[in-house]
């Protein structure tokens, strides 16, 4: 058995869905893509709609000269979600021959530890880890990540000259490579996100800083610039895209494309998932549990990735 946890009967009652709330919707890459809840663990097809539009000169009829072209179309893409847990049994007599004993109570019938506050918000922050670095890495075994779907293999428009690990006198160029392969329909998006890792996005900002002050003058809208572990973004100069820092990209692929087009599915919504501490008499112990769904995909032909494998 490990030591860790308390009771926390009342804490977690009130607490429970909070807290896994958190965990998983909290992540910084989760606020920059679009999240499906509600899915059950499985395979969930994503309806997206679209077509052609064509414009014709006004006229009366319906036949092929005035219909032209226009359809209208749903393409589907397939989500797997897996119910992932984290389980732990605590025994907080393992306590008694450390410091934390001052904090205890003397019965022997001990049924939490002290700073459990602490101790929930560390399981929180872990498994926040864990879903930042599987949405875009797949956990290794049974879910994909992002950075798997959206790639030139899968469909996405090849953006692998602008691939590499860019440097602070490139990161500019290689940005604007990719976003010039956006086609024109893609490019007036609302909602077009740059995803790069933190190295990437740091020789970026280099590169934009030794531009020159003028072009930061124009475009003040660089984040976090008092170093705090918020989100780093900014709005890409003289574009409508937003470049986003992703923590769980460990490699050099940029991706850009709609955000729309890049899904996260999770189970949670009300209490459906769970974070929970209780005590146990039967073993005389603190069990911990957190279960959530997890899942992602991406229409890759909607996007424009530097990676060509």
């Amino acid at each position: 058995m490990s030591f860790n946890l308390s009771g926390l009967s009342a804490y977690t009652d009130q607490l429970s869905t909070d807290l896994i709330t958190k965990a998983i919707l909290k992540p910084v890459s989760v606020g920059y893509l679009t999240v499906r809840p509600g899915l059950t663990a499985g395979t969930t097809a994503i309806n997206v709609l679209g077509g052609v539009v064509d414009i014709k000169d006004s006229t009366c009829g319906f036949g092929a000269g005035q219909v032209g072209t226009n359809t209208t179309a749903y393409t589907q893409v397939d989500m797997v979600v897996q119910s992932k847990m984290l389980k732990e049994q605590l025994c907080p007599e393992d306590l008694r021959d450390y410091w934390l004993s001052a904090y205890m109570n003397p019965s022997a019938y001990q049924e939490s530890v002290p700073f459990e506050v602490a101790i929930a918000d560390y399981k929180v922050r872990s498994i926040g880890a864990f879903i930042e670095n599987t949405l875009w890495q797949g956990d290794g075994a049974n879910l994909d990540g992002l950075l798997a779907q959206i790639n030139v293999s899968e469909g996405a428009i090849n953006g692998s000259a602008y691939g590499g690990a860019w440097t602070s006198s490139t990161a500019v160029d290689n940005a604007w490579g990719l976003i010039d392969l956006l086609p024109n329909a893609l490019k007036q998006e609302d909602d077009l996100k740059m995803y790069l890792s933190y190295s990437q996005y740091s020789k970026l900002v280099q590169n934009l800083i030794a531009t020159g002050n003028s072009i930061l003058l124009q475009y003040p809208n660089i984040s976090n610039t008092a170093g705090t572990s918020t989100a780093s973004t900014f709005i890409f100069p003289g574009t409508n895209v937003e470049v986003v820092a992703a923590p769980g990209i460990n490699t050099n692929e940029v991706i850009v494309g709609p955000k729309k087009y890049a899904f996260m599915g999770t189970g949670l919504i009300d209490d459906q998932d769970a974070f929970k501490f209780y005590y146990n008499p039967a073993d005389d112990v603190v069990n911990f549990m957190s279960k959530f769904r997890l899942g992602t995909a991406a229409l890759a032909d909607q996007f424009v990735s530097s990676s060509a494998y």
